[in-house]
């Protein structure tokens, strides 16, 4: 398949209409992974996601059971000789829609205004995982490196992906990691993020005095 730029930015284009319902699919399930909320949407997302990614060529997409937590979908395109492997991640749970009537449209039944599409999940994650996939279908299903790619579906939530990484670190070796949950700058602006902020626990101990001294 040619990739020079003209040829790519074409083929992107083409796939677009389909990417577009592929996120309409997506954002339709309620896959709140909250403790509380029904585990079928979320179980019906996880099917739905490994239909997208088969179909975006990623012939061994599958489900893979998360002890103590939701399942992932995991799958595996083969590096070609000599080339590096890229690591993707996304995730399919969404944080619950709260007050129905803080919403200008129903949060699981998108709807597209001025260009964006509103939705519950239509920006973080399922988008992403979108993204991962156009990618791949950009490129035939035979991208010009290996890839992993790893869908989870509790990073809302209590998530248990840390602990299944460390018990299968060979599922996840890469060369690079492309983390699909952060925003761009603009529409139609692409934005690489290098760096996020992260997140600190710590216990502060101060000790003072037992009373006032004079002039501190």
């Amino acid at each position: 398949m040619t990739t020079d730029a003209t040829s790519m930015r074409a083929n992107v284009a083409g796939l677009m209409p389909g990417v577009r319902d592929d996120l309409t699919r997506l954002v339709r399930i309620p896959s709140v992974a909250f403790p509380g909320f029904p585990a079928e949407p979320v179980h019906d997302a996880t099917g739905a996601v490994v239909e997208l990614l088969a179909g975006a060529g990623v012939a061994d997409a599958r489900r893979i059971e998360i002890p103590g937590g939701y399942p992932a979908v995991y799958g595996e395109i083969p590096a070609p000789p000599g080339r590096r492997t890229v690591l993707l991640y996304a995730h399919y749970d969404v944080q619950p829609a709260g007050n129905p009537d803080a919403w200008t449209s129903p949060p699981f039944q998108p709807e597209v205004r001025g260009g964006r599409m509103y939705g519950r999940g239509a920006a973080d994650d399922k988008s992403g995982i979108v993204s991962h996939a156009a990618a791949l279908r950009a490129f035939g299903g035979r991208p010009p490196v290996g890839v992993r790619i790893i869908v989870e579906g509790e990073e809302e939530t209590d998530s248990h992906l840390y602990e299944y990484v460390l018990a299968h670190p060979e599922q996840f070796r890469a060369d690079a990691i492309i983390v699909a949950d952060s925003g761009n700058q603009s529409p139609g602006v692409p934005t690489l993020t290098t760096a996020l902020r992260g997140v600190v626990s710590c216990t502060v101990e101060v000790r003072t005095l037992a009373g006032p001294v004079h002039s501190g």
